[in-house]
């Protein structure tokens, strides 16, 4: 009997270390071949947009041009692949209505991803919530420096500002030939995180900032600011924001001021132009990218063409942005089998993407590199310089 008794301990151990090592071998299979069970038939991926409010003018546009890729994946998919949904919050542009968004899409709505936030303040607000649920973020409009160290699960299509913000500098200085720029700028992530890029490449490059005003968003009146800082006797005036961009030119006009006036992609928005009529004549601005929805050449053409059909109107610069973010987690999602976890690193695998506003690959911090170069509106039309 004792001797019985004294076996079972070896018995219980070799079958504990069975199991450890069994565990241990399955743990070290590599990743592709974890957790993979066959998609959905259907999944949804969130949406944390501007869709009312003063940003929706660029924040609609974006959230079209998602809904027209996911709609086109929708209707040629694989007989094996899932459907996917958009599930849409409005956030107003606000970092807090973006996180409790963010929070009732993973936690209610179990989307395997989130496309947003636009803004730059927003996606700051909802990187750590990201990175904390393991949930990729992908935004189509954040550019502010701060963001490539956010985390491994968040990702951006749009140039980063730390680029951006420098390659304005450069061809302010260099191409325009301005040494003495006055600054007017929102007071918020993205409007600080850009001009603080911007006045040090340009002072670097042998230009001054002779004066800067920052203003909160939303802003209406700006003649007493504009009329400080031509005090200064600036060569062109850098101005940094998003629908205050109109009131910004007519009331400079209104003023007397012909400075030229030097901008963000942003101002690419019919409905500026609209607005402003012969006073956006003139007004200089750089672009990301590659995107031409004047002279638009092979996938572009298609795209503007399909945009046009479903929403009658012709795509904005946020809707070519919206439409490669959704494409680009599509692609994501199938190389990764349509499974939330591990579509970060399917992300970072991407080379060489082919989309409407150029080539896109995701760097180790989940940014990307595109072209920078100089627009200006002449004739009521959006123009390379």
């Amino acid at each position: 009997m004792r001797h019985r008794w004294a076996i079972i301990p070896v018995a219980v151990l070799l079958i504990a270390s069975g199991v450890i090592i069994w565990t241990n071998l399955h743990s070290r299979q590599p990743k592709a071949q974890q957790g993979q069970v066959p998609p959905a038939k259907s999944i949804s991926i969130g949406v944390i947009m501007p869709l009312s409010g003063n940003v929706a003018t660029i924040g609609q546009p974006c959230a079209n041009g998602m809904q027209l890729a996911i709609d086109e994946y929708n209707g040629k998919k694989r007989p094996t692949e899932p459907a996917i949904k958009l599930i849409s919050e409005d956030t107003l542009a606000k970092p807090k209505d973006a996180i409790g968004a963010f929070t009732k899409l993973v936690t209610a709505d179990h989307v395997v991803a989130v496309l947003g936030p636009l803004t730059s303040g927003e996606a700051l607000a909802v990187a750590p919530i990201a990175n904390e649920n393991r949930v990729v973020l992908l935004s189509p409009g954040a550019s502010t420096p701060d963001l490539t160290q956010a985390g491994e699960y968040v990702f951006r299509n749009e140039l980063s500002d730390s680029v951006g913000g420098l390659r304005q500098a450069q061809l302010a200085r260099n191409t325009l030939g301005y040494s003495r720029i006055a600054a007017l700028y929102m007071n918020n992530d993205y409007g600080l995180g850009l001009f603080n890029v911007f006045q040090k490449q340009f002072v670097a490059a042998g230009g001054q900032i002779v004066a800067a005003e920052a203003y909160p968003p939303d802003t209406v009146d700006f003649r007493t600011v504009l009329a400080r800082l031509v005090k200064a006797h600036p060569d062109a005036l850098f101005v940094v924001g998003i629908d205050e961009l109109v009131n910004v030119i007519e009331q400079a006009r209104a003023l007397g001021i012909q400075l030229p006036i030097y901008t963000t992609p942003i101002f690419e928005n019919k409905s500026y132009l609209e607005k402003l009529g012969k006073q956006a004549n003139g007004i200089l601005y750089v672009y990301y990218g590659t995107f031409d929805s004047k002279q638009p050449t092979g996938a572009a053409k298609a795209f503007i063409d399909r945009y046009t059909d479903r929403f009658r109107q012709p795509p904005t610069y946020y809707s070519a942005l919206g439409y490669d973010a959704a494409n680009l987690l599509i692609e994501g999602l199938r190389i990764n089998r349509f499974q939330s976890t591990g579509l970060a690193g399917a992300l970072y695998a991407i080379h060489d993407y082919a989309g409407v506003t150029g080539r896109s690959s995701f760097d180790k911090n989940g940014d990307i590199d595109k072209p920078v170069t100089l627009k200006t509106v002449r004739d009521g039309q959006f123009v390379p310089y």
